[in-house]
């Protein structure tokens, strides 16, 4: 069925480890400045990683009223902070007091509570029932943070949480856009959460080998995607939530419209749960997908936000397919970023980290660096990917690129909306 309503963009909220909200985490960008240390949250003696990104001094209940907090662990806290940071960001009056059937909810997280599940089982084991939360059953599972995120916001229209392993934000933005599209709601609150920094999660991604084993004194340099010498992501935490609008609802209103959301696309590659088939087949069909979905042919893409994980699987690969589909003169010329060394990987909610990073690139016109990447991998020799420094671009189309494990492949495509 062919799209009758276009998406748009009017509010960002983010919880990132460079700070809380857009203003905080666009300074840091600007700065170049990674909040990656040697992580002290758990004990890592046994880990080959020792790093991450976190948020310090977190503080929830400037936002949170406390018998509503107590109900919540960590990662639906930061939902419901950026989904409350986005709605006051559009000027979107959603409320108890104005509630609203036509406000939806698409949420992405990878692991949800978890990790406080993690840290309830130790309780338990040392104190038995008395020990755990009663709180706890409601706390834990992942579509948690949209119960709290309806709740908090009188949302009723439709709702949806998915687990899509790291490619979860890119597939919430793309949700929410079928939603607007099919017209099945008017405003969707859209993004993911993740707190993944517990010591049984840490342990699990470093025994595959997944994780940064950067062991020098310079803490901030351990996240190196395309670098020579990369040995895997460093974990970060945090939030990102976007305000997705039908455009006839937010000019209706006098929205400031940010950008629109005019492709997306998600693929499964059934070669392995960790490792890039090596053809690169699903994810070409993701981005060429996306393209067509977007109505933009390969040379209109104006930038790229990759995923950029790190590893050294991934990075050389996935550029390889962005190559294959964008043709190489393009894909060399153009800027490909990679952000994470500026959050973490967040995990699920990576890829609403990147769009809302791309969206405030497009907004003033620079694409973020690629920090740490002073020793390039030979394989990507050639190609711009905004190296140590951010660069000046007018940017109308941005394919922002999300890998999961287990195969998962998503491409989402932003563009200018003209003011």
């Amino acid at each position: 069925m062919e799209p009758t309503h276009r998406a748009v963009i009017t509010g960002l909220g983010l919880v990132s480890p460079l700070g809380i909200g857009v203003k905080s985490h666009w300074q840091g960008l600007r700065a170049g400045r990674s909040p990656v240390r040697r992580l002290t949250l758990i004990d890592t003696a046994h880990c080959s990683a020792k790093h991450a990104a976190w948020i310090e001094d977190w503080q929830p209940g400037r936002w949170i009223p406390p018998h509503r907090l107590k109900r919540m662990e960590r990662f639906s806290q930061f939902a419901v902070v950026a989904g409350k940071l986005a709605l006051e960001h559009a000027r979107l009056p959603l409320s108890p007091k104005t509630p609203n059937p036509r406000a939806g909810i698409s949420l992405g997280t990878a692991l949800g509570g978890f990790a406080e599940g993690e840290a309830q089982h130790r309780r338990f084991m040392e104190r038995g029932v008395d020990g755990i939360s009663p709180s706890l059953g409601v706390q834990v599972f992942p579509a948690s943070a949209h119960g709290h995120l309806a709740i908090e916001c009188d949302i009723t229209g439709p709702a949806t949480t998915n687990t899509n392993s790291c490619a979860a934000g890119n597939a919430a933005l793309g949700d929410a856009l079928r939603m607007i599209q099919r017209g099945e709601a008017d405003v969707v609150l859209a993004g993911a959460a993740e707190a993944p920094l517990s010591p049984l999660i840490y342990t699990a991604f470093d025994q595959i080998r997944a994780m940064s084993s950067w062991n020098g004194e310079e803490a901030d340099r351990a996240y190196r995607p395309w670098h020579r010498e990369r040995s895997g992501f460093v974990m970060g935490e945090g939030a990102a939530m976007l305000v997705v609008e039908s455009l006839s609802h937010a000019q209706a209103r006098g929205a400031d419209i940010l950008a629109e959301i005019t492709g997306y696309a998600i693929t499964t590659e059934g070669h392995h749960m960790s490792t890039p088939e090596p053809s690169g087949e699903a994810l070409q069909r993701a981005i060429k997908l996306a393209l067509q979905d977007a109505h933009i042919t390969p040379d209109e893409v104006s930038s790229v936000s990759a995923h950029a994980s790190g590893t050294p699987a991934n990075d050389v690969n996935e550029l390889r397919q962005i190559t294959a589909v964008l043709g190489e003169a393009h894909a060399r010329r153009i800027p490909i970023s990679g952000t994470k060394p500026f959050t973490g990987h967040t995990l699920g909610a990576a890829g609403a980290m990147e769009a809302a990073t791309m969206v405030l690139a497009m907004q003033h016109g620079w694409v973020p660096p690629t920090l740490n990447l002073d020793d390039p991998d030979p394989a990507v020799s050639g190609y711009n990917l905004a190296a140590l420094t951010g660069q000046e671009h007018t940017l109308r189309h941005v394919l922002s690129i999300s890998l999961g494990f287990g195969g998962i492949d998503t491409a989402l495509v932003l563009s200018h909306f003209p003011r």
